[in-house]
């Protein structure tokens, strides 16, 4: 079942998010106290304590603000993402419109034909001309069909031929009308995907620069407060003790996560193995990644409650790696053609991103590059290391780095393309947890990537 969203909706809440971003004033540099006014407020108990109560403030909005552009970012991402999702809806519509249509006008000529030999036969049993007097007089063709239907001389066979020429006519005239209906939705869907998407880009680098704010100041700040309150030393211990159990607890949570999926994975192996390895030979199949069906796109790994998007990262630091829908989850999957050849039937070991050829991939977390290459029917490919993690990227059009390369979260990887087995413009990613294939769904969300 494809997901359908409301754009209104989408689009109510990008508008308020452009007011809010306008409204939002920065602190500007002269708003910050120099360590000349710090050191000067500490000879005047009462300097002092404005002082104070002055940088507390600052600290606070600093805080505040890069929460707040970093929460309208988030909107704005999912705003875009749901628009996206309309417009790939409307052109699956508008596909499947055209394709009965071509049918139905196959048919509707196929009809015709028929309808002139019984014009023809009429005038040699007659010797008379009706096909030329029908054929000739004002009129459409659903009144000539009615005419000739309405003479005594047709036999039932005949009548029966005309009425299925008539019908079929209807057919092509209504199925027009609707394929016409869903084409302007389709370009309507993709206009307000255009402008979610420069709404989203705009408040992402709002929010960027909410946080370079605060990382160019709240540490100065921090200082000068402690500097006022003669605590310094304390402060300075207490920020680094803060800094070190931050970075403990996130590798232990990624230590506790990667062994979860090692077991989870390897559960799923031993049970596939038991059942007589029937996914054994599906994760091969996997080279063929298509832009177009082969699965549904509400497949595994819930995004509840998921924040990290493909403008800014997860609260773990993960990203997703392209803007586009999923067009095809990780999965049993038939057969696809396209581009190279076919894929195996059976199974696909990764998730399909649809998006248009040359669109920016981003890494969707920090690692090191292990492989660039054409992998045959996967396409060029990009493989990157994050540790016990790997994320594959297939089907790419151009490549953006090179073998050995550091690559941060969300850094510029290549452009999404359809090479090697492909029936359009998408990406296949794969992604293994301690050398296990796992659901690219399921460990997205498990870092807090917003997937469906």
């Amino acid at each position: 079942m494809r997901i359908r969203h409301r754009l209104a909706v989408a689009g109510a809440v990008i508008a308020a998010l452009v007011g809010s971003v306008a409204v939002a004033a920065p602190a500007y540099a002269d708003d910050y106290p120099s360590w000349s006014d710090v050191e000067k407020a500490r000879s005047d108990e009462s300097s002092k304590k404005s002082e104070i109560s002055r940088i507390e403030k600052l600290i606070s909005g600093l805080q505040s603000a890069a929460e707040t552009k970093r929460n309208e970012a988030s909107i704005a991402a999912n705003a875009y993402q749901d628009a996206q999702q309309r417009a790939y809806d409307s052109q699956v519509d508008l596909d499947i419109l055209n394709s009965k249509l071509d049918d139905a006008k196959e048919k509707a000529s196929k009809s015709a034909t028929s309808v002139g030999s019984i014009v023809s036969q009429l005038g040699r049993n007659t010797g008379s001309s009706v096909g030329a007097e029908l054929f000739v007089a004002p009129g459409d063709a659903e009144d000539t069909l009615y005419r000739l239907s309405a003479m005594s001389k047709l036999s039932q066979t005949q009548s029966d031929l005309l009425a299925s020429a008539e019908q079929d006519a209807n057919q092509v005239e209504s199925l027009t009308a609707q394929a016409d209906v869903v084409a302007e939705e389709l370009e309507k869907a993709r206009a307000e995907a255009e402008t979610a998407m420069a709404q989203a880009q705009a408040a992402a680098e709002a929010a960027q620069a909410a946080v370079s704010e605060q990382e160019d100041n709240e540490e100065r700040l921090t200082k000068q407060l402690a500097t006022l309150k003669g605590t310094t030393a304390s402060v300075e211990k207490d920020y680094a003790a803060g800094v070190a159990f931050r970075k403990a607890e996130a590798e232990r949570k990624a230590k506790e996560e990667a062994e979860r999926l090692r077991k989870q994975q390897a559960a799923a192996a031993a049970a596939a193995a038991a059942a007589g390895g029937s996914s054994s030979g599906g994760s091969s199949g996997s080279s063929g990644g298509s832009s177009s069906g082969g699965g549904s796109s509400s497949g595994g790994g819930s995004s509840s409650g998921a924040s990290g998007t493909y403008w800014t990262p997860s609260p773990q630091g993960w990203y997703r790696p392209a803007p586009g829908p999923i067009t095809s989850p990780y999965g049993p999957r038939d057969q696809l053609c396209g581009g190279t050849g076919c894929s195996v039937a059976g199974w696909h070991a990764g998730i399909d991103f649809g998006d248009s050829c040359g669109t920016a991939l981003k890494a969707i977390g920090s690692g090191t590059v292990t492989n660039v290459y054409n992998a045959g029917g996967f396409g060029n490919r990009v493989v990157i290391s994050h540790g016990n993690v790997t994320s594959i990227y297939g089907h790419m059009q151009s490549f953006g780095v090179s073998v050995g390369q550091k690559v941060s979260a969300g850094q510029y990887i290549g452009t999404v393309g359809r090479t090697g087995v492909a029936t359009g413009c998408h990406l296949d990613l794969k992604i293994d947890v301690n050398g296990v294939e796992t659901d690219p769904a399921k460990f997205l969300a498990s870092v807090g990537v917003r997937v469906y």
